[in-house]
């Protein structure tokens, strides 16, 4: 299969023809978002199931990017529309070099807070079609003008959050982008896969995001472009039977987990707040849960506040930040009681990568749950791709929606409680492997408490929810 895949990869409308199909689909959910504004709370609860946009973008292809890139990398970026329009707009734009804070990687992390603060606490963009659309056209707006300002495919590789979150899910990935034999590229004169004739190509074109393919060895930041496999076969002074070199490869499941490389700042900074969201996100799937996710109605009550920014800001600061810094530093704390030698630097940067498998199959049943709930809502979404009518007719008793059946309902709950042992199990590999690679001195055991802990918030929820 993957000689396949790679075959098609050489081709010229590989992967190209899947970004221009994506990106007429980005259209159509735009539009169809933009049709449907709504100020009325009680019918944005339905429109947001019975719109053809929001419903696709929140409950099918979010949930699919975040399930393709544990199991197979970052697809998504290989036929993401955004790269060719921000491409585009490099290649006609004025080329400037990247400043240091660009390169440090908080642009990302500063970006996400932004589209958690603004985008989803205060303007509800995954619950309103309307501002659904605004989203999607405001990461089109930045790739445009990040594009236009600086060289080679910047946006991608330094701005954009969802291949950020991409990245650190594809540590998990059965597939990697490689080269199949480094000898040849060490051997290599032309060196087209990085050359600056073709960075700006749209298609067979040199690396845009900083790599050179004979070094690559996880999944991180590859976009899966195939511009370098294309550029290594097409432009070569001699011909050589092992070109192309890079190619998709089978690395095995959770390779790049357990390489074990420490977070930078930026990165820790980003899994740290990643790590409070999917808190949120599944807690709020059950009631008694979600009563205790709602901040603003704790401090509206208890404190007086009627300021609706300041709720929003003390929410997002209590569930992004505060909350995940408690259990962050409880097990560390653990591990000062215990006699045993550990920086907080280190613990925070080494240790931080044990949370990721964690987070990542939170987010994978988060998504589990999503798509299968909204089955419902398909027998009537494309007669009425805005969704107002439906909505309506939702809300006034005239449809009714059919409840999925319930053997679903039993294998969805398995599902739910297997992959949440699989992503404590895999995290408590991790800090196996950290605590064997030699540090901290002293006891090593307080540090499973980073599964123990985090890992219950979820399991513990869902076997309560789903079970009892």
């Amino acid at each position: 299969m993957l000689k396949l895949i790679n075959r098609a990869f050489s081709q010229a409308y590989m992967p190209v023809s899947l970004k221009y199909l994506s990106l007429v689909a980005y259209v159509i959910l735009i539009i169809t978002g933009l049709a449907a504004y709504s100020t009325d709370a009680v019918f944005l609860k339905e429109l947001r199931n019975t719109n053809l946009g929001n419903l696709v973008v929140w409950s099918y292809w979010w949930p699919a990017i975040v399930f393709l890139a544990i199991f197979f990398g970052r697809i998504w970026c290989m036929i993401c529309p955004v790269e060719i329009i921000t491409t585009f707009f490099a290649k006609i734009g004025l080329k400037r070099k990247r400043p240091a804070w660009l390169l440090s990687g908080w642009a990302i992390t500063v970006f996400y807070l932004l589209i958690l603060f603004v985008g989803i606490q205060g303007f509800a963009i995954h619950r309103n079609p309307f501002f659904m659309a605004i989203y999607l056209l405001a990461i089109v707006g930045v790739s445009i003008l990040v594009g236009s300002i600086y060289e080679k495919n910047t946006f991608c590789r330094y701005v954009c959050p969802v291949g950020y979150l991409l990245g650190m899910y594809s540590k998990l990935s059965f597939l990697g982008w490689r080269v199949k034999n480094p000898n040849t590229c060490e051997t290599c004169k032309d060196k087209s896969c990085i050359h600056k004739n073709y960075r700006y190509n749209l298609n067979y074109k040199s690396c845009g995001v900083d790599l050179y393919p004979a070094t690559i060895n996880d999944n991180a930041n590859c976009i899966l472009c195939g511009g370098c496999r294309k550029t290594c076969g097409s432009y070569h002074s001699k011909q050589n039977p092992e070109r192309p070199n890079p190619q998709f490869t089978y690395i095995g499941f959770a390779n790049d987990l357990f390489l074990l490389k420490p977070l930078k700042i930026a990165e820790m900074a980003f899994v740290l707040v990643v790590s409070g969201f999917v808190i949120s996100e599944i807690w709020s799937e059950w009631s008694v849960t979600d009563t205790y996710t709602l901040i603003p109605g704790f401090f509206k009550n208890n404190r007086h506040i009627e300021n609706n920014i300041l709720l929003v800001i003390i929410t997002n600061i209590v569930l992004f930040v505060i909350l995940p810094l408690i259990i962050w530093f409880l097990p560390f704390m653990a591990v000062k009681l215990s006699g045993a030698s550990l920086k907080l630097k280190d613990y925070l940067f080494t240790y931080g990568i044990a949370f990721i498998p964690i987070i990542a199959a939170a987010h994978l049943d988060k998504a589990i749950l999503k798509t299968t709930s909204r089955l419902p809502y398909f027998e009537h979404l494309f007669s009425d791709v805005t969704g107002i009518t439906t909505a309506q007719q939702i809300i006034d008793g005239k449809i009714k929606l059919h409840d999925n059946p319930v053997w679903m309902n039993y294998m969805i709950s398995i599902l739910l409680s297997l992959v949440m042992v699989a992503g404590i199990w895999l995290s408590v590999k991790v800090v196996k492997k950290l605590n064997i690679k030699g540090s901290p001195t002293g006891s090593k055991s307080a540090l499973y408490l980073i599964p123990v802990i985090y890992g219950s918030i979820f399991l513990i929820m869902i076997i309560a929810w789903r079970w009892f």
